[in-house]
């Protein structure tokens, strides 16, 4: 048996055990409402392991990655998707697939399970993927994607309370940073103050209905204001340079969240007059 083969084995049946536990915390993290969603989409994973360890550049991919699924399902993949796909933690929606460490690094594979959770797939000729609160639509051949590092950065907030209730559940957890972390500051209020409203998204995919609750306006300047500061986040990540977020960033953004916060308090004023 080859060292591959060996970690393969130790990482699948981890899982395996761990995966009761894990189904349990996200119930716990989501609500006991979402059970059935819940369960139903972490039940029955399709997985493609990767060795995270051992994976250099020049490798042949399919020297560093193995997985319980058939063959030839394999090299459909293969054949669709970018190498590159099979070796970093992911889930690709389009296939339904999960892409793990074998080093079974939890944060990322709770991190890559929260976005299983939240993708809805509303159309795969033409694709169109509604995951949290990013949009991914093929246009010319491509996929666009709308708000993906805003969206990295809520999901990597929750895998964090979904790693509390796993150990709230008696694992023992190593928690991993990652990038994504790096933009907290600058959605922390966001989060916090509409983090019902973000995991009823992620359950539902309902984009519109999250839109019109906090108003059209500042979901969009909110969108572009974000795009802009995560850009700079992940340009100074790539360099090798400190990611730096001012207090000013922080405060242009709050000042958005804050008009969010007054929309509702009119919204919900309104609809109470509209009663009497």
């Amino acid at each position: 048996m080859n060292s591959l083969q060996e970690k393969f084995i130790s990482a699948n049946s981890r899982l395996n055990n761990e995966l009761n536990y894990i189904i349990q915390a996200f119930i716990n993290f989501y609500g006991e409402k979402h059970r059935d969603y819940i369960v139903n989409v972490l039940r029955d994973l399709k997985v493609i392991w990767y060795d995270d360890i051992d994976f250099k550049e020049e490798k042949e991919i399919r020297n560093v990655i193995v997985t319980p699924l058939p063959e030839d399902q394999i090299n459909e993949y293969l054949k669709k998707h970018d190498k590159k796909c099979f070796s970093q933690s992911a889930y690709i929606d389009e296939i339904d697939v999960l892409v793990l460490p074998l080093s079974y690094d939890i944060t990322h594979i709770i991190h890559e399970m929260n976005h299983k959770i939240s993708s809805h797939t509303l159309s795969l000729e033409p694709l169109k993927i509604i995951s949290g609160m990013c949009t991914s639509v093929e246009k010319n051949g491509g996929v666009v994607q709308e708000n993906s590092d805003l969206n990295e950065a809520i999901n990597q907030k929750m895998t964090l309370e979904i790693l509390d209730e796993l150990r709230k559940l008696g694992l023992e957890i190593q928690y991993t940073p990652s990038w994504q972390e790096n933009m907290f500051p600058l959605i922390n209020l966001f989060y916090e103050s509409f983090k019902d409203l973000l995991k009823d998204l992620y359950i539902s995919g309902d984009i519109l209905s999250f839109i019109k609750i906090i108003g059209t306006e500042n979901y969009f300047e909110f969108s572009q204001t974000m795009f802009m500061k995560g850009f700079r986040v992940k340009r100074r990540l790539i360099k090798g340079k400190i990611p730096i977020v001012t207090e000013d960033d922080v405060k242009e953004v709050e000042s958005i969240v804050a008009l969010m916060q007054n929309f509702i308090c009119e919204s919900k004023m309104s609809e109470d007059k509209r009663k009497i």
